[in-house]
């Protein structure tokens, strides 16, 4: 069983889940994700028993494998792992950054690879720092790269910049002053900066040493022939002079192609040092490899043949070191080995294409090498670099250099990659461009260049070779100081190479000598030639034939000269040469100069005179010297005589001898001047000479030697009495300047005279001269016990005192001046050791002040720049001298805007240094600051640009100042101002700047991400605003100053309202740091301003309107507790208000004493609230918890008061309101729904209206405005103007500001204002098509023309306007746009949708379908009802959306029955029956069960007529409005019978009424009218009427109807004489192929009158026929409205209609482009469904799959016929209120129409429709091909009658199933409880009915075609009873179809018909179908 403990908390109690654990179906398992925190409460073996730190409640085991345990911190009760800072900074920068790059990856953001990839390094360099596995210096590195893409990632983000010290760590910018965190924030800039553009370079950025350049090379590989070992020397190679340039550098490389030396393996690399700008700047630097075969005589090509070197890296050791190795002598070896050095081969590249690119070089390059063959090492290189007679390239070596910057400390710090081994290093062969006081070097480099030698004994040439080594005085070698090059161990004898058979060689080759300084003076070099023979054997009898020597040091002790010297050449007798006297040579001559003719010699040594030996000598020593005259100086002692020569040829020394002897030259100096007699002739000759010390010194090459003077001055020089000569020097020289010189004849100086040269170069150089004299002092002083002092510091101040004088000498020593104030400050400095420092600080101010005010300005500023930055600026009693004179002159620069940079310097210097805790107490200092120089700065800062650099600065000053001020300073600060008069403007000013320095209105002084600054800032403002309140308090309350009063709270709330302290706005990692850093300094601010308004007192009623929006704004930050403590204000105001005095003279205390002079509202605080309310919450300010809060506190505050109990609730709670509004507007503006949107605004422009605010009402009207014209809703838009010029008259009344309009802001009076809104709006009317209304706007002008101001003019053009509008009613296009009941249900919508039903206005040619479409759109979420059922709860209070829509009818109002029974343009009554109208209706055919009876009866059909009130009409301001009543009722069958002759009897009248105006109309509309009544046929016609309601029976049972039945008696009576007239009409307008069917009309009626006038009686009528007169002549495009586009488009309803006039169209609608000239299209069967149909039905065939089925409550399916009506009515009555499908064409025979149109079709032909449509196409959009489409495919409306319904008892009812709750279904009349009779068999007949004959044939039962057709087979045609639908192809763009022909005389009906030809197209016809 496993025990469980509790762990050690130390080391087991926090853990990360390094794998996924999911063992969920196992009890008590914790699952776990990779990455999870856990903490470990116990363990066992094997597991863990805790729970995950982010779900605490839930605990479980864990195995142990899966955790990995991590040290930690608990922080704020969390538990954090233990990292670094960097650790910790990378991850909370990962985390910031990951949320920003998933938005830049959504959006495509550009910058989103730059930020991955940033993140995926910062990443990588997490992981490394917490690996713990890097060194310190690698930690370093990583943390550098970490921290710079950080810096640049932020930047890159637009996040706020951190601010670093050097190693990359966070500043505590708590721990520094304002100044300099403002230089810690511009170095940041330029870090990032740089980072940013050396982002390609991994490294960290270093500065390198611009005077030190370095070459390092890596030997990789060289690819040739080898027999025998050889040395490879690399060296660099100046082309132009043919010289090389450095030390050469060894690489010993084997046979076996790898290296000798076991060390040299894989670490073939040096590095070239010391190279200068200079070195750099050679045309040609060529990298030299010399290759030096090291073997016998003869280079033998054995059968081994070519052995190939491989990669270094890459060779294999295979031979012991031991055999790698080789005699450091270089020579043979101890076993006699036979060894020659003979030339092998040479190698060169250049490099200069390398090594000045800008930025360090590595890459490898390839060394061309060919072989000497016969001629010289030098000889070939000088062809490889000429390039001539090369020949072939034997072979490569292959090489890497890389070069560096910077000495080779620094290439060793900052490349230990490379330097990680001893990397041998060459030198240059010469001084470097800096030479490092530490830098001892005595190296001299010998080249043996040449030598001739004759042949003596031998017949041939010799084999020279030259051995040399160095020897003492006894001729003894010294070991080891010879060194062939780096890489090589140091060598006793060189050896030369062996060129065959030469007598004249030239070797060229250079070596180094490095002898110890103590022996140099006693060596000189030796050099011995032997014949080197061929044969080994010969060879080992071979001695030496000559001997040359040369001495290093010269008789006069000076070294070997430099450049080339001809050694002479002694033969050795070796029988006579004595080897025991081995110097004996010394006392021959060296060189061929010192032989002078004579033939010396000595035993065994004999001159030959034509032989010689050339070498070259290049001495580099810090230690010896080549210089005569400076040997003279520095034995001055013994050469007195000359010493007067010796000082003056100082000056000619060159620089490098001097700062050799530096410390020698001065400690002979100052013996001269301490020991010499001749003060008078020495001592000024000393003194310059040291003057010219120093400036060697100083000269930039050699800069590095002043620490070597500072040295010596501080540690060597003991001269103590050297102060009194320097001092007398010193003053005899400023003497003799500033004596007043002779002039010349003109008055003018003479020429610069000796003396002011002297004193400028003394005063130049003066600082070290005072070191060496205070140096001097101390040590006399130490000596002596400071006994003199007095007396020094006398004659001190005398120096001083002639300082003073030389600046008040008129003379011109201003370069004298100017090198004294540049020095001064040193020379304080150094002062300070042996003067008293308050009286050395009076003199440096006397000096100061003694300057006049323009001379020298720069250097004076740069002395007290200087100043600052001393020791004595730092002891508080010399700053209190100094400060005040340095303020003074900072101000009058400032003033006179003089050295501005250098004054920022100077001030940002002087508050880093009192910043400081070690320079004392600064409270005086800051005092005297602020007293100077405060206003100053602050003056300054505010007057400068922006947009200059100098401005962060200044304000960084004036921060800084007030940082350090405290009370008491403020206490002085302020008495001092007011005893000048000057503490109120003070005050306005510092809040002026304070409120412009915060201000998101003002460029900002610091960057936005400057994030500390900006917090530091705001601190400093706090506190500096801290005390200003009890200034202002103190001095500003009484007498009251109002306007400092109210900048302080403009100020304060601006300061507090200010982005940056928006802390809820920040992200999480910001806050947290604001939090930590500066804490959340609002509710301080929020809590000062609280109290000074309360210190107020009766003044508070002069700030009520004022301070609303700027208190409105402060409390709605989103903090509670600032909320809670500001919102009271609010409540203050208002009673300061209320009880404020109505008399101006009386102030708000008086009303204490005097109730009735109270002004008892607070209005002007009401007016103010809400306007600002709406601006803030405009702005994004507030919440709906601010309101809440604000409700809750006002409320309860009014509550507690007994006199704004009443009022102020209700103030609070209208602004509860208008903030519960704003919020939802500011919420829904944003909103992709235009309605919404749309609403919102209507809702705010109705409060405001009701409150009376007329200037946010007018706002918020063109805030409407705008969004209707955004929509081109311009009627809309229009009606919305006109609210503004409602509030306006027609007078010349100046306009106040709040009627002000920003669109016409020209306009300054009511007059001109109104004027111009009535041209805008009627120009939106017009392109509303509304221009009735625009009419009535004209005549509202032209009454104030013609009648109030008499502008003729302006009337003519009015009226020309009106007469425009007046044609476009008539003669335009016009669509009436449909009207549409929405519910929005549910609570899912916005609050003032839901659950609400509005009425909306549709686009034009916007269809039922087209409108859900858009409905759904503008609400994605909502679902649309299939029902026209009102929901019940689990709707209306679900959080869903459903939105319910059906179409409705407008309803006409009674003012327009003027209309009424008279001839009226259909155009003009069309707009009256759609606009203005306040009232809509729908209606619901519902059958009537409870009386029993046939349920297919007439009698049992009812509607369900709902009829719906809208608040305001349309069109209106909105496209929609609320319904605000709604009135549901029913129509009985009678009614609607009576409602059916209503409208029938106004179609008859309507259509005869065109045809009289008209003749040019065509006939066929009134065909089919006439023919349809008189000869019902199947549907019965009124018979149905007479049969149902006319009885005696149903008088008996519904005696309440007897009203009703008479009257439709009578309208059935009227009826006849209105035929009458119509049949006359047809008669006369027929055509002759019509004559036929005017028989049959007449018959018909014949008999109809007779039963009519036999049963009703005889009736007359008003309209009259008269033969050859016109009543009155429309335009031709005036139709009937079958062509009424509104007709085609609008959904039809089904047949029998009552209540909708049944006519989809009222009055004549528009001509239609799709009009069809023929009889058949009345039969037009409706390109549209009917609103009780669904839009998907498309045939018979598909019925199965469309919605036109329904289930019964058996769950049966019922089918229901899609009947078609005419989409477009033969007519309409003059006011039809409901424009549904009219009940007219109920009696009209199908089959007779069909047999006339046939008749017709043949006939004359009627006007062309396509005359019709040339004008009206381009004015209606055409549809798609998809379009029409669609419409051919939808079955005809159930309203239509069909010629196969046969025996039907009533055929108005012809769909059973019709849906009476479908949402289209608007008086829909169809029977539905009538079972509808089976659909016929669908088939298709495409038969060209342009082709049918015209003989008819005319049946008693109705009429149809004749069974014979012409051209048509006879047998099948008249034996088959066929069901057609036949597509009509229209000449213009549409298709219409024809349904249910029935072909009469069929023989047997049951019988398959003979299939369908293809249809005959028509030739216009666009779509064949």
């Amino acid at each position: 069983m496993s025990v469980w403990s509790d762990c050690n908390a130390k080391q087991a109690e926090f853990g990360i889940a390094k794998c996924n654990f999911d063992q969920e179906t196992k009890p008590h398992r914790l699952n776990l994700d990779v990455g999870d925190a856990v903490i470990i409460l116990k363990e066992t073996t094997h597991w863990y028993y805790g729970y995950r730190q982010k779900a605490k409640e839930t605990r479980g085991i864990f195995p142990k494998s899966y955790i990995h345990l991590c040290e930690y911190n608990i922080v704020n009760g969390e538990y954090c792992i233990q990292r670094t800072d960097i650790v910790e900074e990378i991850t909370k920068v990962l985390l910031e950054w990951g949320s920003i790059a998933k938005n830049y990856f959504l959006t495509t953001n550009p910058s989103f690879s730059k930020i991955r990839g940033k993140m995926n390094e910062l990443n990588n360099n997490r992981a490394a720092l917490i690996s713990g596995n890097l060194p310190l210096d690698e930690v370093r590195k990583v943390k550098l790269q970490a921290t710079n893409q950080i810096d640049t990632g932020n930047k890159l983000l637009g996040l706020d910049m951190v601010v670093r010290d050097e190693s990359g760590d966070i500043l505590d910018t708590n721990a520094i002053c304002t100044t300099e965190l403002y230089e810690q924030h511009t170095q940041a800039v330029q870090r990032i900066e740089k980072a940013n553009r050396l982002s390609g370079d991994r490294g960290t950025t270093r500065t390198p040493n611009k005077y030190s350049h370095n070459i390092l090379l890596h030997v990789n590989a060289f690819v040739c022939k080898f027999q025998e070992d050889s040395d490879l020397l690399f060296t660099l190679f100046d082309g132009e002079t043919h010289k090389p340039i450095s030390e050469n550098y060894v690489v010993k490389w084997s046979r076996t192609g790898i290296a000798r030396d076991i060390d040299q393996i894989d670490n073939n690399r040096v590095l070239f040092t010391d190279l200068s700008k200079s070195d750099l700047a050679i045309a040609k630097m060529y990298l030299v490899c010399y290759a030096i075969r090291i073997g016998s005589m003869e280079f033998k090509d054995s059968a081994e043949s070519k052995r190939t070197s491989m990669s270094i890296a890459n060779s294999m050791l295979t031979r012991k070191a031991s055999q790698l190795s080789v005699s450091s002598s270089g020579s043979a070896s101890s076993n006699g080995e036979y060894i020659i050095r003979r030339p092998f081969g040479v190698a060169c590249k250049d490099l200069t294409p390398f090594i000045n690119k800008s930025d360090d070089f590595r890459g490898n390059i390839d060394l061309p090498f060919i072989m000497c063959e016969k001629d010289t090492l030098d000889g070939t290189l000088r062809k490889l670099i000429a390039n001539k007679d090369i020949g072939k390239i034997d072979s490569k070596m292959a090489v890497t250099i890389e070069v560096l910057r910077g000495d080779i400390k620094q290439i060793k710090e900052e490349f230990p990659r490379l330097m990680h081994t001893n990397v041998p290093v060459a030198r240059k062969m010469g001084f470097p461009e800096v030479i490092l006081p530490g830098d001892v070097r005595n190296d001299l480099y010998l080249t043996i260049c040449s030598g001739e030698f004759s042949r003596i004994a031998k017949t041939s040439e010799k084999n020279v070779e030259v051995s040399v080594c160095v020897a003492n005085e006894q001729g003894y070698l010294m070991p080891g100081v010879l060194s062939i090059g780096a890489g090589h161990q140091p060598i006793d004898e060189y050896k030369s190479v062996v060129y065959y058979h030469d007598d004249k060689p030239k070797w060229q080759e250079t070596f180094k000598i490095h002898v110890p300084i103590e022996d140099f003076k006693q060596c000189h070099l030796r050099f011995v030639l032997k014949h080197r023979s061929s044969n080994e054997q010969k060879d080992r009898t071979e001695k030496p034939f000559a001997l040359s020597y040369v001495r290093l040091m010269q008789a006069n002790g000076t070294t070997i000269t430099q450049g080339q010297h001809i050694l002479a050449v002694y033969k050795m007798d070796h029988k006579k040469y004595d080897k025991t006297v081995a110097n004996c040579y010394l006392e021959l001559p060296a060189t061929v100069a010192e032989l002078q003719g004579a033939k010396p010699s000595i035993g065994g040594l004999t001159l030959l005179p034509k032989d010689q030996l050339s070498i070259g000598v290049n001495l580099c020593s810090t230690k010896l010297t080549q210089s005569v005259s400076l040997l003279g100086l520095l034995n001055w002692s013994a050469h007195k005589e000359t010493l007067e020569q010796s000082l003056n040829a100082l000056s000619t020394v060159p620089g490098e001898e001097v700062v050799k002897f530096l410390q020698d030259i001065l400690d002979a100096l100052f013996n001269i001047l301490v020991e010499n007699d001749q003060p008078e002739k020495y001592d000024q000759l000393v003194f310059m000479s040291i003057i010219h010390l120093i400036e060697t010194v100083s000269d930039l090459k050699y800069q590095h030697f002043l620490t070597v003077l500072d040295v010596y001055i501080n540690e060597s020089f003991s001269f103590t009495l050297a102060y009194t000569k320097l001092m007398d020097v010193l003053q005899k020289n400023i003497s003799d300047a500033i004596t007043p010189k002779e002039k010349s004849a003109d008055g003018n100086d003479l020429e610069e005279s000796v003396e002011v040269r002297r004193l400028y170069k003394t005063t130049r150089y003066l600082h070290y001269v005072m070191k060496f004299v205070i140096r001097s002092r101390v040590l006399y002083a130490e000596m002596n016990c400071n006994t003199d002092y007095v007396d020094f510091a006398t004659r001190l101040q005398e120096l001083l005192r002639m300082f003073i004088d030389m600046i008040g000498c008129p003379s011109n020593l201003l370069k004298s001046e100017g090198a004294l104030l540049k020095n001064l400050h040193i020379i304080a400095t150094d002062l300070m050791q042996v003067f008293d420092q308050v009286r050395l600080s009076v003199s440096i101010v006397e000096i100061l002040e003694k300057f006049p005010p323009r001379r020298l300005t720069q250097s004076k500023m740069g002395c007290i720049k200087d100043f600052v930055e001393t020791k004595l600026f730092t002891l508080p009693k010399c700053r209190a001298i100094l400060l005040p004179v340095f303020c003074k002159h900072i101000k009058d620069h400032l003033d006179s805007k003089e050295e501005i940079a250098e004054c920022i310097n100077i001030m940002n210097n002087i508050l880093k240094l009192l910043f400081r805790s070690d320079v004392g107490a600064t409270h005086n200092d800051i005092r005297d600051i602020m007293i100077i120089l405060f206003r100053t700065v602050m003056k300054a800062a505010h007057a400068l640009d922006r947009d200059t650099g100098l401005v962060g600065k200044f304000f960084a000053i004036m921060l800084g100042i007030l940082q350090r001020m405290d009370a008491h300073h403020y206490e002085y600060f302020v008495k001092d101002l007011h005893q000048r008069g000057e503490l109120k403007h003070f005050v306005v000013e510092i809040l002026l700047v304070f409120e412009e320095l915060v201000s998101p209105h003002q460029k900002a002084v610091f960057p936005r991400d400057w994030m500390d600054m900006i917090m530091h800032q705001n601190t400093v403002i706090l506190g500096a605003l801290k005390h200003l309140s009890v200034v202002i308090t103190d001095y500003f309350l009484c007498p009251f100053e109002k306007q400092i009063w109210s900048n302080f709270f403009q100020c304060s709330i601006a300061f507090l309202v200010q982005s940056p302290l928006q802390l809820n706005d920040f992200n999480d990692n910001k806050r947290q740091i604001v939090f930590a850093r500066y804490r959340d300094i609002r509710k301080d601010t929020a809590m000062e301003i609280r109290k000074m308004w309360f210190q107020l007192g009766q003044h508070k009623p002069k700030f009520v309107p004022q301070l609303v929006e700027p208190i409105l704004e402060m409390s709605m930050i989103p903090e509670k507790e600032l909320r809670q403590e500001t919102i009271p204000i609010f409540f203050d105001m208002m009673q300061c208000e209320y009880y404020s005095s109505r008399l101006e003279q009386e102030s708000y205390g008086d009303t204490k004493f005097n109730n009735a002079h109270y002004k008892g509202n607070f209005s002007d605080f009401k007016t103010a609230m809400i306007e600002k309310l709406d601006i803030l919450i405009g702005a994004g300010k507030g919440d709906a918890e601010y309101k809440v809060l604000f409700e809750t506190i006002m409320l309860e505050r009014c509550a507690a008061h007994n006199t704004l109990n009443v009022d102020g609730t209700a103030f609070v709670q209208m602004v509860t309101r208008l903030m519960d509004k704003l919020l939802e507007y500011r919420f829904i503006i944003q909103d992709e729904s235009k309605e919404n949107r749309m609403a919102c605004t209507f809702s705010l422009l109705q409060f405001y209206s009701e409150v009376d605010l007329k200037e946010m009402y007018i706002r918020y009207v063109y805030k409407l405005c705008a969004l209707h014209m955004e929509f081109e809703n311009y009627t809309e838009a229009a009606f919305t103007l006109k609210l503004h010029t409602e509030l306006l008259r027609w007078t010349d009344t100046e306009l106040s500001h709040q009627l002000r309009s920003y669109k016409h802001s020209h306009c300054r009076t009511h007059r001109q204002l109104k004027e111009a809104l009535y041209f805008e709006i009627m120009e939106y009317f017009d392109k509303g098509k509304q221009w009735e209304c625009a009419i009535d706007m004209c005549r509202v002008l032209a009454r104030q023309y013609e009648e109030e101001i008499f502008d003729y003019l302006k009337l003519a053009e009015l009226l020309n306007r009106m007469a425009l509008f007046y044609e476009k009613i008539i003669k335009e296009l016009r669509h009436n746009s449909e009207y549409f009941r929405v519910c929005f249900y549910g609570r899912g919508f916005p609050r003032f949708l839901q659950n609400r039903v509005y009425i909306f206005r549709g686009k034009e040619y916007e269809r039922h379908s087209d409108f859900c479409a858009r409905m759904l759109v503008q609400h994605p979420q909502a679902e649309l009802m299939q029902t026209l059922e009102a929901p019940g709860e689990e709707i209306t209070n679900s959080d869903g959306q459903f939105i319910q829509v059906n179409k409705v009818e407008p309803i006409m109002g009674q003012a327009f029955s003027k209309f009424n029974d008279k001839i009226i343009n259909n155009e003009i009554v069309k707009y009256f029956a759609a606009n203005n109208v306040q009232k809509f209706q729908f209606s619901r055919p519902f059958r009537d069960s409870i009386n029993g009876g046939d349920r297919d009866d007439v009698r049992n059909l009812w509607l369900e007529r709902t009829e719906l009130l809208i608040r305001f009409p349309l069109p209106g301001i909105l496209r929609w409005f609320p319904v605000i009543e709604t009135n549901t009722f029913k129509i009985s069958p009678l009614e609607r019978a009576v409602e059916i002759m209503k409208d029938t009897n106004r179609d008859i009248r309507q259509l005869v009424i065109l045809h009289k105006s008209d003749e040019s109309l065509h006939i066929n509309p009134l065909s089919m009218k006439l023919n349809g009544i008189v000869d019902p046929a199947v549907m019965g016609g009124f018979a149905k009427y007479e049969e149902a309601f006319l009885t005696e029976d149903y008088l008996e049972q519904n005696p309440d109807d007897k009203e009703l039945v008479e009257e439709l008696k009578e309208l059935i009576a009227h009826q006849i004489p209105l035929l009458e007239i119509a049949i006359q009409l047809h008669r006369m307008r027929a055509p002759d192929s019509l004559k036929a069917l005017q028989e049959h009309l007449e018959g018909c009626f014949a008999d109809m009158q007779q039963h009519v006038e036999l049963r009703y009686g005889r009736k007359s009528c008003d309209l009259k026929i008269e033969r050859d007169s016109v009543v009155m002549r429309r335009p031709n495009f005036f139709l009937p409205p079958l062509f009424d586009g509104s007709n085609n488009r609008h959904s039809e309803t089904s047949m029998g209609s009552s209540d909708s006039g049944l006519s989809k169209s009222t009055f004549l609608p528009r001509p239609q482009t799709n009009s069809i000239k023929n009889p058949f299209s009345g039969l037009g069967f409706n390109t549209r469904p009917s609103l009780g149909h669904s839009p998907s039905i498309k045939s018979n065939k598909s019925k199965d799959k469309t919605p036109s089925k329904r289930r019964n409550k058996d769950g049966k399916v019922k089918e229901r016929e899609a009947h078609s009506l005419s989409s477009s009515q033969w007519y309409t009555p003059p006011l039809s209120t409901i424009t549904s499908t009219p009940e007219k064409e109920i009696n009209t025979s199908i089959a007779s129409l069909a047999s006339t149109s046939n008749s017709s079709l043949s006939g004359p032909k009627t006007p062309d429709p396509h005359v019709l449509t040339e004008e009206l196409t381009p004015k209606r959009p055409l549809r798609s091909e998809m379009e029409k489409e669609r419409r051919l495919s939808r079955p005809a409306s159930i309203a239509t009658p069909t010629a196969t319904i046969k025996n039907f008892p009533d055929t108005r009812s012809l769909s059973e199933s019709s849906n009476r709750n479908s949402v289209e279904t608007t008086d829909s009349t169809s029977e539905e409880d009538i079972r509808p009779p089976p659909l016929p068999a669908k088939a298709r007949d495409s038969t060209d009915f342009t082709s049918l004959s015209q003989n008819l044939d005319w049946t008693p039962n109705g009429y149809a075609m004749l069974s014979t057709i012409s051209n048509t087979s006879s047998s099948s045609m008249s034996t088959t009873s066929t069901l057609t639908k036949t597509s009509i192809t229209n000449t213009t763009y549409e298709y219409l179809e024809t349904t249910n022909f029935s072909l009469v005389g069929a023989v047997d009906g049951n019988k398959p018909r003979p299939p369908t030809p293809p249809p005959k197209p028509s030739r216009h016809s666009k779509h064949i179908p």
